[in-house]
């Protein structure tokens, strides 16, 4: 990871700050997706999904690339990590907005 906070590069999606940010990203592009056109249909939790891990996975492969990261376990959890929190937080906005049971704006049945 790097330890510059001046340095901008996409391995950044791969903290825990990085992974909060990269989520509004997620959520953002799903909800441009979803206006283009209705081929979403209520696919927008998967659809976070998918484009999580995507992200991470580019995110990674860029990291490996560039040098701030290097192949073995530590990162590959860090990777893991990143693509739930962003995958969790990205479904959840859509969890609450169509008021799902449990979610923070639903109700419990």
């Amino acid at each position: 990871m790097p330890t510059d906070e001046t340095t901008l590069t996409l391995s950044l999606i791969l903290t825990a700050a990085g992974a909060v940010a990269a989520s509004a990203l997620v959520t953002g592009v799903v909800q441009i997706l979803k206006q283009l056109g209705n081929f979403l249909n209520g696919k927008e939790r998967l659809a976070a999904f998918i484009l999580s891990a995507v992200l991470v996975v580019i995110a990674y492969a860029a990291g490996l690339s560039d040098g701030t990261l290097t192949l073995n376990i530590a990162s590959g959890f860090a990777a893991f990590i990143a693509w739930y929190g962003i995958a969790r937080l990205s479904m959840a906005v859509y969890a609450d907005v169509a008021r799902e049971p449990y979610s923070l704006t639903g109700t419990k049945p």
